[in-house]
């Protein structure tokens, strides 16, 4: 996508933001997703904010921060889950 010339693009917010949304008991909560080997390319574990990723069971803090210690596993950009964890 480009900006129409001419048009004032000041006010419009260029990342998105990040709210962890929560899940039952009001818990802030992620999802895991388990990207597949390709040839040259090993497998890898992406985790996102809740709602970045459609499905994947939502995992509390304990459980993400586990999940990011595995080998290849890093937060989303896209939904800037890294700033979302302590």
């Amino acid at each position: 996508m480009r900006p129409l010339e001419g048009g004032d693009y000041s006010r419009v917010p260029t990342r998105q933001a990040s709210t962890p949304a929560a899940f039952a008991g009001g818990q802030q909560a992620w999802t895991v997703q388990q990207l597949p080997h390709r040839p040259g390319h090993p497998g890898a574990t992406l985790i996102h904010v809740i709602g970045c990723q459609p499905g994947g069971t939502p995992l509390g803090l304990d459980q993400t921060l586990d999940a990011l210690k595995q080998p290849r596993a890093v937060t989303c950009r896209e939904c800037n889950a890294a700033s979302s964890l302590p």
